[in-house]
């Protein structure tokens, strides 16, 4: 090989090492999280609206070169290394550092900031439903209005997809579950992720043609 082509081949190399460092294309191989993400879909991520974190290629470094916290956002889909295996999950980000939250007879009820006025002027403003309980004001179920939020009518339990203890969330810890609630391991079993531990932030989902056959095996997995 010429000294030529070598640098080329060196300049290419480099150049797809440093975009993907960036910018990949995930491709999603389960059904926790339908109907919004189907076995199949592709997502493209980016690695710098959220912060810059270490890139994984197949090595999983829990670090962020450039924290960017701000750039997360309540409803957000996230990859992020699950805490007992080394692989990436993709689930949504239900609740900030600060926020309190339960869940009962499987309805996520939410409160902003741990706060039941903001989260009273939060609903206002959003036309959320809320409710009243024990004296404080609580979102009930917020992202069903926006989001392909699951339930099946089949699952009796485990009791974590039933109901979820009152839980106030320390800072930099975020609270995940996938849209199909009764079929996904997310915080509920495993707790609130770390800032650290969150990789990337799902900017595009590429939603793959499906004739009826398909579609009709995915519905009933």
């Amino acid at each position: 090989m010429t000294k030529k082509r070598f640098r080329r081949l060196l300049t290419a190399t480099l150049f797809i090492l440093a975009f993907t460092s960036f910018v990949r294309i995930y491709r999603v191989s389960e059904i926790s999280m339908n109907y919004t993400l189907v076995d199949g879909d592709l997502v493209v991520v980016d690695n710098f609206s959220a912060g810059i974190h270490i890139p994984s290629f197949h090595i999983y470094i829990d670090r962020h070169i450039y924290s960017n916290e701000e750039g997360i956002h309540r409803g957000d889909i996230l990859a992020f290394r699950h805490p007992l295996e080394h692989r990436l999950y993709l689930k949504r980000c239900v609740a900030l550092p600060g926020d309190s939250l339960f869940q009962k007879n499987k309805s996520l009820y939410l409160q902003i900031e741990s706060d039941s006025s903001k989260t009273r002027d939060y609903a206002s403003r959003y036309s959320i439903p809320a409710v009243v309980v024990d004296g404080e004001y609580w979102l009930e179920n917020p992202y069903e209005p926006f989001y392909d939020i699951v339930h099946d009518d089949r699952v009796y339990g485990p009791k974590e997809l039933i109901d979820y203890p009152l839980v106030k969330l320390p800072p930099h810890m975020y609270f995940f579950m996938g849209d199909f609630r009764d079929n996904s391991t997310d915080s509920r079993f495993f707790g609130p992720v770390p800032y650290e531990r969150i990789y990337y932030k799902v900017r595009y989902i590429l939603k793959l043609s499906r004739g009826l056959e398909s579609l009709a095996s995915i519905k009933n997995f």
